[in-house]
């Protein structure tokens, strides 16, 4: 069979709908990058453990309860590409993230085992001066009823060490859970509140569509609320509450969060409410009818103004919804409406937009899928600002096998048009292509693998970016001791800024680095690793250094030198 899954990073590009790794950002990154590590046991954990992973949408986490009462444990990545509400593909990616542990036999104990993992990481940096930092995070399992997280850093601009993200979840046999300290709130389609990441723009038709898991502990160094949060689950319903600090001048405010969802089965429904800057509530529901789904979700905001010495009080409505239609496997067609007054107070909104922060914007979208190749389409117009915007995107996916041999081109094709900006087109060619021997794990790559990339764009000038990239991975994951080196070089050349090129850099475990290159200049950057399996205690190092530089421009030199520990027991 042809592998289409090379690596860790296209599992991810699968599972969160985004077309290349340059839409993603560095909390997705860390938390898929976690279960990777330790992978969700989706047989055994309960139904608010697996919402919290935000691996799976709460369709999909009913589907999977309604499968195993019926005919048992999920035993591997075929049977879980069978199951409604998953396919093939997103079985195959989630494959890397989840295990099928069987349930334990009757008369037999819960499984308490205490599981902790510590991450050191410190780096230097020569650019204009010489500059160090330092990070750590400690992650602890106790079975699938408790989980603690810290994390903690400080950058190369900011020396201090701070105190960081503290998280603790306790999950009970009834699927709900408390929540202490830092967690994310992702509720409906994001318009009301969707904190952590949300990526903007429509780069695939999967992106149209957000999946709420509501309350969730976090681990991430740049965690979105803090505070205590609750979950109950009644039946079909599911009742969630919280309070979050949030800071107002020299002091602190209680911010209430309320929810409630009731999950059907042809879909689910949702209330949310909650007061900050603003009281705002929204209602959102799916609905699946055969082979056409509906979505959507509208807000109403409503908060206090001063305006000409007067106290006046504004309200403004949203809304975004749209309509799925798959007529065959592998196919799908989405279209998207958004309505978003430009004055709507969205501080922690994370709903699909164009150009925007969910404010200012009214816009259509259109994306399609047919096997791997796609297409998507969006229309966006800006009232206050009075700009429009208009993009779209093609991208085909080919995968086929030589001698053993899994090769996959991507070719991506945009063109954005703002016709009220001086440089009006933006339009880019991009073609990737990886290569790597078939892997007997799904999505598992090993071996030696070569990725390439061109990229071409055209803005004020004409901007290019190429690279190259060899690298071996050891090829079992149960041996004893597992080597990873990958070399990368990449050159660019660009006119300007408005020219730049964002490039993903391979980085370690949970890391995440897409520099923006502009200018004229060339790179190299190196990434070794090492893990040790030999004794109950799992060791990992890794070592990445980096250069670039910019002959004839004038612009100073970089290197980078970093190093990464992790231990798990």
């Amino acid at each position: 069979m042809t592998r289409i899954l090379i690596d860790i990073v296209t599992a991810i590009l699968v599972l969160s709908g985004a077309s290349s790794e340059e839409d993603l950002s560095e909390s997705e990154m860390e938390r898929y990058c976690h279960y990777a590590e330790h992978p969700l046991r989706i047989n055994i954990a309960s139904r608010s453990r697996i919402l919290a992973s935000g691996l799976m949408s709460a369709y999909q986490v009913a589907s999977l309860e309604d499968y195993r009462r019926r005919n048992g444990d999920v035993l591997g990545v075929l049977e879980l590409g069978l199951v409604d509400g998953f396919n093939a593909k997103v079985a195959e990616a989630l494959g890397i993230f989840v295990s099928f542990e069987s349930t334990r036999p009757p008369g037999a104990r819960e499984d308490r085992r205490v599981n902790q993992t510590i991450m050191l990481r410190t780096g230097v940096r020569n650019k204009d001066g010489t500059a160090a930092a330092v990070g750590a995070k400690y992650h602890l399992e106790a079975g699938e009823r408790a989980e603690f997280n810290w994390s903690s850093r400080n950058s190369y601009a900011s020396p201090g060490f701070p105190p960081g993200t503290f998280s603790a979840a306790l999950y009970g046999k009834g699927g709900g859970k408390i929540i202490l300290g830092d967690f994310n709130a992702r509720f409906g389609q994001g318009l009301a509140m969707w904190s952590g990441f949300s990526m903007s723009g429509f780069p695939t038709e999967s992106a149209f569509h957000r999946n709420g898991t509501g309350f969730s502990p976090t681990g991430s160094f740049n965690p979105s609320l803090r505070g205590v949060a609750a979950v109950v689950d009644k039946s079909r319903w599911t009742f969630s509450a919280a309070t979050a600090l949030r800071p107002a001048d020299d002091s602190f405010r209680l911010m209430p969060i309320l929810a409630a969802c009731r999950l059907g089965r042809r879909g689910q429904f949702g209330l949310l409410a909650f007061c900050d800057e603003a009281a705002t509530l929204s209602a959102d529901g799916t609905l699946g009818l055969g082979h056409l789904t509906f979505f959507g979700e509208c807000a109403i905001s409503s908060r206090r103004l001063q305006e000409n010495g007067m106290t006046i009080l504004r309200t403004r409505f949203a809304a975004v919804g749209g309509a799925s239609w798959a007529p065959a496997y592998q196919t799908r067609i989405t279209a998207l409406a958004r309505y978003y007054p430009a004055d709507y107070h969205s501080a922690f909104a994370g709903s699909v937009r164009s150009s925007s922060k969910v404010a200012d914007e009214n816009g259509l979208s259109l994306g399609a899928r047919l096997g791997r190749t796609g297409f998507t389409f969006d229309a966006a117009r800006h009232p206050a600002k009075g700009g429009s915007s208009f993009k779209g995107i093609f991208q085909t996916e080919p995968s086929f096998a030589l001698n053993r041999i899994t090769v996959s081109p991507v070719l991506k094709l945009s063109s954005r048009y703002r016709p009220g900006e001086t440089f009006q087109w933006r339009n880019e060619i991009r073609i990737d292509l990886k290569a790597a021997p078939d892997a007997p794990t799904a999505g598992r790559a090993a071996g030696m693998q070569v990725t390439c990339r061109l990229h071409l764009l055209k803005s004020e000038s004409w901007a290019r970016l190429a690279y190259a990239e060899c690298g071996y991975k050891t090829p079992s994951d149960s041996a004893a001791v597992q080597l990873s080196a990958f070399l990368r070089g990449t050159y660019f050349k660009t006119g300007s800024w408005n020219d730049r090129i964002y490039c993903y850099e391979r980085d370690f475990p949970g890391s995440f680095s897409v520099p923006a290159c502009y200018g004229r200049g060339w790179g190299l950057s190196a990434l070794m690793g090492v893990k040790l399996r030999r004794t109950r205690i799992r060791h990992s190092l890794y070592l990445k250094g980096s250069i670039q530089r910019y002959p004839g421009t004038g612009r100073a030199a970089s290197s980078e030198l970093k190093l990464q520990y992790q231990a798990g027991l």
